[in-house]
């Protein structure tokens, strides 16, 4: 089992305004080692993570899965403090992959400049259902939160966007609540020509949590 990256710089008063690693976070981390072979196999150039947070995903990524590979790392977070501490945790665990941090929504300023182009995007995403999306306002930490109706509309939009940003062979690993539902994310994804599985499931005392992963779907010739 790989350690968790280091997060020791990242004090009380970030976490007041980032989301603070969790269960979902390790459970993530875990999916990512259960799938080392797969993605070295894949040899990832590109890498978006949507929703960087803290870093800590695309850290352990960079540092146990991919660290002997040459990648380009494009992490986005709607929350700004979540950008300067990804940039913090990077220099923490001396992260030696190049990286561009973005403060936007999801990747929607690069799609048109990497459409075909992503070999890997990873997304904790805020799933839990609530009356609205938040994405604005003092207080985006409540964005790493909020998914609105059934907690998928960020999810949907974020799936929609990997169908334009992934290579024939990309993968997508996400977070997802089972109170999603796997019918609904199934839906979305044959929606956008994806195909979805579950890589690993565990359930919280208050949630039961899943990863899954996209890929494109194959056509007939393919298959």
């Amino acid at each position: 089992m790989f350690p968790t990256p280091d997060l020791s710089h990242l004090k009380r008063s970030d976490y007041s305004k980032i989301y603070e690693p969790d269960s979902d976070s390790f459970l993530f981390l875990d999916a990512l080692e259960c799938e080392l072979n797969i993605i070295r196999s894949l040899d990832p150039l590109i890498i978006v993570e949507f929703g960087c947070g803290s870093g800590i995903i695309s850290t352990f990524l960079s540092k146990h899965i991919l660290s002997s590979h040459c990648s380009l790392f494009y992490l986005t977070d709607i929350n700004p403090h979540a950008c300067s501490s990804t940039q913090k945790t990077y220099q923490q665990n001396n992260v030696i992959q190049q990286f561009q941090i973005t403060n936007c929504d999801l990747a929607t300023p690069f799609l048109q400049r990497l459409a075909n182009g992503v070999d890997l995007i990873l997304f904790n995403p805020p799933y839990v259902p609530t009356d609205e999306v938040v994405n604005s306002g003092d207080n985006l930490i409540d964005a790493a939160y909020s998914g609105g109706k059934q907690g998928i509309e960020v999810i949907q939009r974020a799936i929609e966007q990997a169908s334009i940003l992934l290579t024939e062979n990309g993968l997508f690993y996400m977070i997802a609540l089972e109170l999603n539902s796997v019918e609904t994310l199934t839906l979305i994804a044959k929606k956008f020509n994806l195909t979805m599985e579950i890589v690993l499931k565990r359930r919280t005392l208050i949630e039961s949590l899943i990863v899954v992963k996209f890929k494109r779907k194959l056509n007939s010739a393919q298959e």
